[in-house]
């Protein structure tokens, strides 16, 4: 823990040497064919708790929605608190890089995320596409109750500023921004504990401001917020009006050491809001407060500026701006005005600044501390005559706190001497920058009508080559609109044919239900035949067992009869008498039931061979159900199948019943033998068989088994009967 913290305290330190670098990176523009995001982090409120009930530690990863969906590692994140809060303070600013071709698709995601569970706390996407080029969003980010109750409460405060390749530029402008580079305080302060922080903003017309200020208007009072409630339900809440008399504000970084702070920091002011339009009422408001009330209970409500400076921007400055070889200009001891901060010699604080006017899309040469000395000085009486009163005003001022430390503290008469020899140097040199100044404003009128005639031609074909680019571009946006009026339509005509497509499915779940009761009661059916087929088979294992016995039954009467039985009169174990013709007619008998079985195995063979046809195609039958057009084919053909199975139904009932009778009078004939009942033993009432009873018994027959021929002959009636009597005693 104590390594961690230790960490954290030397990220924490790293951060502050970089806002107090004295050269920072002045470059506003992206890469060409990119666009670049830079978010600047200053803290969060009422953060929720990690989900073991631990206070988090927290810091902000940003990325884009394609590097969250590619899961790729964060390039772009904050560093961590010194210790565990729910209220964290940042104060970093990072930047993210994006193809301009993908800006309309891409969403920048603040994720705040926990130090030691690295898990996600609240999280919010800001479509790009809806931030305006080069307009700085101070936004209060915060989740809706509807979307998450547990987040509902945080609030997410940053500056965010979508950064293009080229500086836009609007009709009616003549260059596209403005740029101020703000360098520090000019002398040591006696009463300052805090860093300062600027915001800069150009307001139209500075009378106004200070009666909107007097009125305590919000959005003329300290850091105006956007707040953002997600999900983001109009793309309204990122509209920027085209006027606005409380200007844009920026907001600075703290500017340290507190005894003389240094911010070494450029203000880009767009042409769009009015900065390149110099009027009389025009002008640069820097207003300074404490960074320790940026870490309150409530952060970021930045209530009383501990001084202000005000720079007209007045039309005489403008031409002195368009000057042929002037690039811009520096202003010296510009005065911090309704302050109570002092120098280490009881005066007003004042500060140095830089300022010049951007004419091209891409400038190269931004304001640094090194070319702004390079730069030539404006004297602010020449200026402004009310900003030469106050210059005045707070000399006497300073004369007056002098005289007042001389009587409090006398010195040497030398030193007065010097001092005054310094003072009416001073005036020397303010009397030859005077004259210079105007010098400079003549010959800048002599250039001005020289080179009028050419900056109308210049003007004249930038317009052209504008409306040029507007046709272009109106082109290109009907084009668009058409494309996206055909993807609408073509969406509609899918929308439409799904619908009729789940109409039809409906339709068509709704016939079937009949056809699958109908198909359950076939298949009921269907295993009632199986059963059928079961009590066949078993009925056929009884035939089977029979004919063993009839088999045996023919063994024992080919065996030589016994030695004590009569020679003359051999007979069966019925009683029959058995002699050649006996044994033979036994041996038909035989036969001929044999014969019989074979055929009606044969039957049943047939029958399960007809029977499986049908069961496969009612198994089928859901393959055919896939279109309206087959249901009549599908009916008929279970029309058919019904009545087949009806059909095989009545005659497996028919032929079970023959088999049992046929099986009942055999197993009665066999018992009436053994025991020596039925004919007379000295004739037999027999038929010969015909020849019909001697075709194979393998070739096919009708399903319903007849009797056996033999079977019929024995009991036809007395009169039709042959006699037949035993054999003579040899």
């Amino acid at each position: 823990m104590r390594r961690q913290k230790t960490k954290v305290a030397k990220e924490t330190q790293d951060r502050l040497d970089t806002s107090q670098n004295p050269y920072p990176d002045t470059n506003y523009l992206a890469p060409r064919n990119k666009e670049t995001v830079t978010v600047t982090l200053y803290g969060a409120t009422n953060l929720p708790a990690c989900k073991d009930g631990s206070e988090p530690w927290p810091y902000v990863v940003v990325k884009t929605t394609s590097e969250e969906a590619n899961n790729r590692s964060p390039q772009a994140m904050t560093s961590v608190t010194s210790e565990p809060t729910r209220a964290p303070v940042w104060g970093d600013t990072v930047n993210v890089e994006i193809q301009a071709e993908d800006i309309g698709r891409e969403d920048v995601i603040l994720k705040v995320m926990d130090n030691n569970k690295k898990e996600e706390l609240v999280s919010y996407a800001i479509p790009i596409k809806y931030l305006r080029i080069f307009h700085p969003y101070h936004f209060k980010l915060k989740k809706s109750k509807k979307e998450d109750e547990a987040t509902a409460k945080t609030c997410l405060y940053a500056t965010v500023v979508r950064k293009g390749s080229l500086l836009p530029h609007y009709i009616g402008c003549d260059h596209t921004a403005l740029e101020v580079f703000l360098q520090g305080v000019n002398e040591p302060l006696v009463n300052n504990p805090n860093p300062l922080v600027v915001i800069a903003r150009v307001v139209p017309n500075y009378t106004e401001f200070k009666a909107q200020q007097a009125r305590q208007d919000p959005a003329s009072l300290g850091l105006p917020l956007t707040q953002v409630s997600f999900p983001i339900s109009s793309p309204m809440t990122f509209d920027v009006p085209r006027v606005s008399q409380t200007g844009y504000p920026q907001l600075s970084k703290p500017g340290g050491p507190p005894e003389q702070p240094l911010w070494n920091q450029s203000f880009l002011f767009q042409g769009r809001d009015g900065a390149t339009s110099f009027s009389d009422n025009t002008a640069l408001v820097l207003e300074y407060y404490p960074s320790a009330s940026m870490k309150s209970s409530e952060p970021w409500t930045l209530n009383q500026p501990l001084g202000v400076s005000v720079l007209p921007l007045k039309s005489h400055l403008y031409k002195m701006l368009t000057g042929k070889d002037l690039k811009g200009l520096q202003v010296e001891r510009l005065p911090i005005i309704d302050t109570n901060l002092k120098t280490i010699h009881g005066e007003a604080p004042s500060v140095n600044l830089s300022f010049q006017l951007l004419s091209c899309e891409r400038p190269e040469n931004f304001l640094t501390p090194n070319n702004s000395k390079a730069l030539p000085t404006l004297n602010p009486k020449i200026l402004d005559k009310n900003l030469g009163a106050i210059h005045e005003s707070l000399s006497m001022s300073s004369l007056d706190s002098s005289q007042g430390t001389e009587e409090l503290q006398p010195r040497d008469v030398e030193m007065n001497n010097y001092r005054r020899a310094m003072q009416k140097m001073a005036e020397d040199i303010l009397a030859l920058r005077k004259q210079a100044n105007i010098l400079e404003e003549e010959n800048s009128m002599l250039r001005s009508h020289l080179t009028q005639q050419s900056i109308e031609e210049q003007s004249r074909a930038e317009e052209e080559s504008l409306a040029v680019s507007l046709k272009q571009k109106l082109l290109l946006n009907e084009l668009d609109m058409k494309k996206l009026r055909d993807r609408v339509q073509h969406l509609q005509n899918e929308l439409i044919r799904k619908n009729d497509r789940e109409k039809e499915l409906l339709l068509l779940s709704q016939a079937q239900q009949p056809q699958a009761a109908q198909l359950r009661r076939y298949q009921d059916k269907l295993q009632k035949m199986k059963a059928l087929e079961d009590t066949v088979r078993h009925q056929e294992k009884v035939i089977e067992k029979m004919e063993q016995i009839l088999e045996e039954r023919l063994c024992e009467r080919k065996e030589p009869a016994p030695s004590n039985r009569l020679q003359g009169k051999p007979t069966m174990a019925s009683g029959i008498p058995m002699g050649p013709v006996g044994e033979t007619l036994a041996v038909d008998l035989y036969s001929m039931l044999l014969a019989e079985n074979t055929r009606l195995r044969t039957e049943l063979e047939k029958n399960r061979q007809q029977s499986a046809p049908i069961i496969l195609q009612q198994q089928a039958l859901p393959d055919f159900l896939g279109g309206t057009s087959d249901k009549f084919n599908l009916l008929a053909k279970l029309e058919q199948a019904q009545s087949r199975i009806l059909s095989l139904e009545s005659q497996l009932e028919d032929s079970a019943r023959h088999w049992a009778r046929e099986k009942q009078n055999l197993a009665i004939r066999l018992q009436e033998q053994q025991h020596g009942f039925g004919q007379p033993p000295n004739s037999i009432i027999i038929d010969q068989p015909n020849t019909g009873a001697a075709k194979d018994p393998q070739q096919p027959s009708k399903l319903e088994p007849s009797l056996p021929s033999s079977y019929v002959k024995l009991n036809r009636p007395p009169n039709s009967q042959i006699e037949i009597s035993n054999p003579q005693k040899t």
